[in-house]
């Protein structure tokens, strides 16, 4: 069965600002800020009430103009992420130090919201307890290259914070170059955005351009990784065959790591414009998702991944709330959740992935939450 539809001519996106508004009035009416969250509820940055405190700091500081439910972004930002509401024994998970682990993700929030340097201190002193365990993987949910996207979000939200933070992103990425170029996560040499290579190269050369040299050889072998449909296999071990084509694993994630990477290889631009555009292919093609539309497992993140104009038009008109409304009473197996039981994930729920999608997508190199932004 294919795992994507077939669309000639979708409806035109419509108010693309009202579609924004609506769903940021979803969020704070459905998954409103609490006094306190149970354990069970905090899941990082990519879900949850930390990931909603930083996606409405994401729409403060771009759209300052903008209320929701009667308030600044601003104010829903800090009322999700609130001192206390995590309780006061919050603890580095032991699956792992990415973006997916609470306490490291809501104390860099914490600190782009307060922009106070005690905090940055506070959250560095977290990021040192990742040093001293060997067996992190070295992925982005949960691996280092998730601490080193954290520390770049804090140096880049709180201004004076480097000489708190630098001396940590040396030690985090020599550690993860030491490791490399062969890295693995559960013992399988993934090459995707989230879990392989061409995430954690995005996140070194992101965080540290002066690593680009050192890199480019990883950076030419992912190129020619390169399927002849234009996606690229979720593992080494995965084959040649037909892949998936979302943030996660395949196209999309390849096309908006490389988007972010080439101005840090000028000597890889050519191929690396071939490889965007071949990837863009192979997501015009296999990418409108029957997955409910999100960031990372969806028609969202796929559209963010294409050329704005018509193609990115094309993709965001099929997910527009009215879209997925018809679709779905026409087939009820069209568009189902695919967020892992996590109601409002800011990139595998809609609503969430809606608002990012909806305030970046006029943007040429529209950037991915939690991944390429900072």
């Amino acid at each position: 069965m294919e795992r994507y539809l077939t669309l000639e001519h979708p409806h035109p996106v419509g108010d693309t600002d009202a579609y924004l508004r609506a769903a940021l009035e979803d969020i704070v009416a459905n998954y409103p800020p609490r006094s306190r969250y149970s354990h069970e509820a905090l899941h990082g940055l990519w879900s949850g009430p930390t990931g909603m405190a930083y996606l409405l700091l994401h729409v403060s500081a771009r759209r300052p103009d903008l209320a929701v439910s009667g308030h600044p972004a601003e104010h829903w930002a800090r009322g999700y992420i609130a001192a206390g509401s995590r309780g006061h024994n919050l603890r580095l998970g032991s699956h792992g130090c990415g973006v997916g682990d609470e306490k490291l993700a809501s104390e860099a929030v914490r600190c782009a919201v307060s922009k106070d340097l005690r905090d940055v201190a506070q959250f560095v002193s977290s990021v040192s307890q990742v040093m001293a365990v060997e067996d992190y993987p070295d992925e982005m949910l949960y691996g280092r290259a998730g601490t080193l996207y954290l520390l770049r979000l804090v140096r880049t939200w709180v201004p004076g914070s480097n000489a708190l933070v630098d001396p940590a992103i040396a030690e985090i990425s020599n550690t993860i170059l030491t490791r490399g170029p062969r890295w693995k996560w559960h013992d399988r040499r993934y090459l995707g955005a989230v879990h392989g290579d061409v995430g954690i190269v995005t996140q070194l050369v992101l965080t540290s351009p002066s690593l680009a040299d050192r890199l480019q050889p990883a950076v030419e072998r992912l190129l020619g990784l390169q399927l002849a449909d234009g996606n690229w296999p979720s593992s080494e071990e995965s084959g040649g065959g037909k892949g998936l084509v979302q943030f996660c694993h395949g196209a999309p994630g390849f096309v908006l790591s490389l988007a972010a990477l080439r101005p840090h290889f000028p000597a890889l631009r050519d191929r690396i414009d071939a490889a965007v555009n071949r990837g863009r292919e192979c997501i015009r093609n296999q990418g409108l998702l029957k997955k409910e539309p999100s960031l990372c497992h969806g028609i969202f993140g796929n559209a963010l991944a294409l050329a704005p104009g018509p193609e990115r038009e094309r993709f965001l008109a099929v997910a527009t709330p009215e879209s997925v409304a018809r679709m779905k009473s026409a087939d009820p197996a069209v568009f189902e959740r695919a967020d892992y039981g996590r109601s409002y994930s800011t990139t595998a729920s809609y609503a969430p992935s809606a608002a990012w999608t909806w305030l970046v997508c006029r943007e040429d190199d529209a950037p991915m939450l939690g991944y390429s932004d900072v």
